[in-house]
């Protein structure tokens, strides 16, 4: 491992994140060390600015978030977005209009919030197919809306991402298909039953190294841990890359090692074995 790391960049659900996501008092004490001892320590996420976990951010020390998989970076001070990477307007309309026929809860990330489809949302709620945790998580923190469409279409929403969470595998692959072949966009997955959209270049890695950049930190100095698809940008990126044991076999394969699963405090042990190397 280099001993050079300045910046430390963590995915949340499958990575920080217990299976019950919860997370450790181990994390959190490795987390807070690593900031101790000068180390950037930032959240990479596909959540939203209001779907992060207070615990982690209220770590003193605890300054920067990246969310919606590389649409912002936040200063967790002031709230306020220091770095964007929005979708541009067309391609944000190209992608409503394949989502007002979906059978899915689609959502748009605006300025920290996520703003849900009435009847998706309700009917997310409502499902027997959704995992629990995911029903609680919607409930808490998306804002449910009737005119989801006609506010994609104005132009008023500066779109960090969009979300799509779907019951039914087969209406995934065929909107997953419609929004392939809208130009410039990134399709990703931050599990086995969503899709995410972003700009072009609104991906973790390019969010992740343009913001270090701005430090005056190298991609070299960088450490990642992630588990999913859409970490795969952000575990190329990084000089150090680390996945999970829990990760799919594409992120153990560009990563640099894998560590123990998420429910075996496997970013802590990383970390403190990165700080006794220091």
């Amino acid at each position: 491992m280099r001993e050079d790391i300045r910046l430390i960049a963590l995915d949340l659900d499958g990575t920080v994140f217990t299976t019950d996501k919860r997370i450790t008092d181990r994390t959190l004490a490795a987390v807070k060390a690593a900031l101790d001892a000068g180390i950037v320590v930032m959240t990479a996420s596909g959540r939203q600015l209001a779907g992060l976990p207070k615990s982690l951010l209220a770590v003193p020390g605890m300054r920067y978030a990246m969310t919606s998989n590389g649409g912002a970076v936040v200063d967790i001070r002031t709230g306020e977005a220091v770095y964007k990477d929005l979708l541009p307007y067309e391609q944000a309309c190209q992608v409503a209009r394949v989502l007002a026929g979906a059978d899915a809860m689609a959502e748009y990330y605006h300025e920290g919030k996520s703003y849900a489809d009435r009847a998706g949302f309700e009917k997310t709620l409502r499902s027997d197919l959704m995992p629990a945790w995911f029903k609680d998580y919607v409930k808490i923190s998306r804002i449910p809306v009737d005119d989801f469409t006609e506010r994609v279409l104005s132009g008023q929403c500066h779109i960090e991402k969009f979300l799509i969470s779907f019951e039914d595998m087969e209406e995934r692959e065929r909107v997953r298909k419609a929004l392939l072949a809208i130009p410039h966009l990134t399709i990703a997955s931050g599990n086995d039953f969503n899709i995410e959209v972003n700009s072009e270049t609104g991906t973790k890695g390019h969010t992740l190294t343009a913001f270090a950049a701005a430090l005056g930190i190298s991609p070299g100095q960088i450490m990642a841990f992630g588990d999913s698809e859409n970490d795969l940008t952000m575990l190329r990126a990084a000089g150090h890359a680390v996945a999970m044991a829990n990760a799919i076999p594409e992120a153990k394969a560009v990563a640099d090692e894998v560590t123990l699963s998420n429910d075996e405090d496997g970013v802590a042990l990383v970390i403190e074995r990165l700080l006794a190397e220091l």
